[in-house]
């Protein structure tokens, strides 16, 4: 087996863990999607999620540790209100803006799906890994993806990305959740 087979195996069993985490939280089911791992050149990142200028909600978070990199859920606007009416158990269409509290709601959110995630991987790997703490973006979908790009691409115009689609089971919020690792060859 390859080392980016074992990469993706690997990948796809602590994104397993970020959905069970999100799953716990929310007290419901979540489903996953396929990962699929690819290389992205930056001037490619919005492609199959939106116009670079729609309403998005972008939760950023670092990858700090023995293997480094970043992770970015992506969720549209809608997606991003209704995964907070979810978290602060409201009836949907409660939230109609992302203002402190709701963005406090999905940085934890995803905060806790990231360390689920990196938790996967430390017992995988045997390499401690740990989080950094959530910055939250509500903007136009290119200004978030021009943060994580400034801040990955250091020495390449491409991206290794593994991603995945999380969505509960009633199809109320859909989470594009993205890890980009710094370095594939530390997992070898």
């Amino acid at each position: 087996m390859g080392s980016v087979s074992r990469v993706e195996i690997m990948v796809s069993a602590a994104l397993l863990n970020a959905a069970r985490g999100l799953s716990d939280l929310l007290e419901r089911p979540i489903t996953m999607g396929t990962v699929q791992a690819r290389v992205v050149h930056f001037s490619e990142l919005w492609t199959g999620i939106g116009h670079p200028e729609s309403a998005m909600t972008g939760l950023y978070l670092q990858m700090k540790g023995d293997l480094a990199g970043q992770a970015m859920l992506i969720l549209s606007l809608e997606d991003a209100l209704h995964l907070t009416d979810l978290l602060m158990d409201q009836p949907l269409g409660s939230s109609t803006e992302l203002a402190e509290l709701e963005q406090s709601a999905l940085a934890e959110a995803g905060h806790l799906m990231v360390a689920y995630f990196l938790n996967a991987m430390a017992v995988l790997t045997g390499r401690p890994m740990r989080p950094s703490p959530p910055a939250v973006m509500v903007d136009m979908l290119g200004s978030i993806l021009d943060v994580l790009a400034a801040s990955a691409g250091e020495g390449s115009d491409d991206l290794m990305i593994f991603e995945t689609i999380l969505q509960d089971a009633q199809g109320l919020a859909e989470i594009r959740f993205w890890v980009l690792p710094d370095l594939v060859r530390h997992f070898q």
